[in-house]
């Protein structure tokens, strides 16, 4: 789950500017408030904060204003200026080279488009509203991704094209970053019901606490905090789609009210005893077997089959290399015109480095390393010194070689095994390979870091301690 920024309440002036965030494979952004001192860092109270070791605790500030001024606050691997082109050359106002380490503890006027090496995380500053973090979905046309040219995946396209007309549920497998979301509104999007709301919910991102609250919604009183009654999720998507991400990481109680939704199809508000018809259908997703999961115990088996009328299983990109250029200058192309910028050649060397790489992030981790390439890129074209690739473990919990068992109509897609290794073995490593440290093993392994904790109690392994 990633680093959530609470801002305070707006102040009269709105502010202009927000920064674009590009960490590991996930893309952060932060609205930056008129008047505001921003501290960013790895430091838990910086307002910005960077879970990265390149980064200082107290690494740099931002001052807010009718213009935006950087200071680095004496980091250890620096702050550098990557100035944006405004004359369509490679150097500033002042005739020097665009990339410059900024002196610590002076301020540097930024204008919208510039580039900051912070450590090794690359941010941007930009306008609102010239976001560069518009998810694949805004690009679907006619229900489709942007690049469809692997055999399974056009297979696979078809077959959720044909359930989308019913209201069978769709279960979609497969690891993170595959575009498990874009199939799911594709589905909404084929629809009767591409009218109606569709709502996104990832079941791993709400605590326990409030999830039940979100989804059915609650009467006032219900309990502490509860000052008003709450329309939830759930009911408010009448009409439409309800996707589920994650639902592996739903916890047996809410599984429990969850399947009387969907056997009922109605929902009972917390602290309310009166059910509400609601007309929704139900896609949800998930990286786990849960197959496995119902044998383990830890998924309800009436559960799974509800939700299994139709089960797809998308391969990793690792699998579908013939993809892997086509979503690579698509990424490009759609970047460099969103924010005005003339669009690289790529070297062919570039190419051949992407299609041997084996992209444990998958679609996701592409659009990253495309979008970072496009704004380091320099007399325009892109190198390898500008392709930024994280050497890691390609694991996740549903690796290739899971088998699912299924009554169900199951789209099952060829694939050769990785690893023999036991779930036990992968968590250890995992650890093992991050230090001890569960935030960064969980991503690692491509599940929560609630449900890592909840594996090594499992499996009786030591929680790592803290350094």
């Amino acid at each position: 789950m990633s680093e959530v920024l609470t801002q305070p309440p707006p102040p009269p002036r709105e502010g202009r500017f927000e920064l674009a965030v590009y960490i590991r494979q996930q893309n952060l952004l932060f609205p930056l408030e008129f008047g505001s001192i921003v501290d960013i860092g790895r430091a838990s109270e910086c307002q910005i904060r960077l879970d990265d070791l390149s980064v200082s605790r107290w690494h740099a500030r931002l001052y807010v204003g009718d213009d935006i001024e950087i200071e680095d606050l004496g980091s250890a691997n620096g702050t550098t200026l990557v100035r944006a082109p405004s004359t369509g050359d490679s150097r500033d106002e002042t005739g020097s080279l665009a990339h410059r380490r900024l002196v610590p503890n002076e301020r540097k006027r930024l204008r919208p488009g510039d580039v900051l090496r912070i450590g090794a995380v690359i941010v941007v500053l930009q306008r609102k509203g010239r976001s560069s973090l518009t998810g694949i979905r805004a690009e679907i046309a006619g229900g489709l991704p942007p690049v469809l040219v692997d055999p399974e995946m056009r297979r696979a396209y078809e077959l959720v094209g044909r359930a989308a007309s019913s209201d069978i549920s769709v279960l979609i497998l497969g690891e993170t970053g595959v575009g498990k979301e874009v199939m799911a509104e594709a589905v909404h999007r084929a629809s009767p019901r591409s009218s109606g709301p569709f709502l996104r919910l990832n079941c791993a991102a709400l605590p326990e606490s409030l999830l039940e609250s979100e989804l059915f919604g609650h009467e006032r009183g219900a309990f502490t905090g509860a000052h008003a009654a709450k329309v939830g999720l759930l009911e408010a998507t009448d009409k439409g789609t309800v996707f589920l991400d994650e639902i592996g990481e739903l916890p047996l109680g809410t599984q429990a009210k969850l399947l009387r939704v969907l056997e009922e199809r109605t929902v009972i508000r917390v602290g309310s005893t009166k059910p509400r018809r609601i007309d929704v259908r139900f896609v949800t997703a998930t990286n786990r077997d849960l197959a496995r999961e119902v044998r383990a115990g830890r998924f309800r088996g009436d559960l799974y089959y509800r939700i299994s009328g139709l089960v797809v299983r998308i391969p990793p990109l690792r699998q579908r290399r013939t993809e892997i250029e086509p979503l690579a200058r698509h990424f490009l192309r759609e970047f460099c015109s969103r924010s005005g910028q003339p669009e690289p050649r790529i070297d062919p060397q570039v190419i051949k480095r992407l299609w041997e790489y084996e992209w444990p992030g998958n679609v996701r981790e592409l659009r990253n390393v495309m979008e970072r390439a496009a704004l380091l890129a320099n007399d325009g074209l892109i190198t390898d010194q500008e392709i930024l690739l994280e050497q890691q473990p390609v694991d996740s919990g549903l690796s290739d070689a899971d088998e699912f068992d299924s009554d169900t109509a199951v789209l099952e897609v060829p694939s050769a095994a990785l690893s023999g290794r036991s779930e036990r073995d992968r968590i250890v490593r995992a650890l093992e390979a991050c230090g001890g440290n569960q935030t960064r093993a969980a991503k690692m392994l491509g599940i929560s870091r609630r449900t890592l904790i909840n594996r090594l109690e499992q499996f009786n392994l030591p929680r790592p301690k803290k350094g």
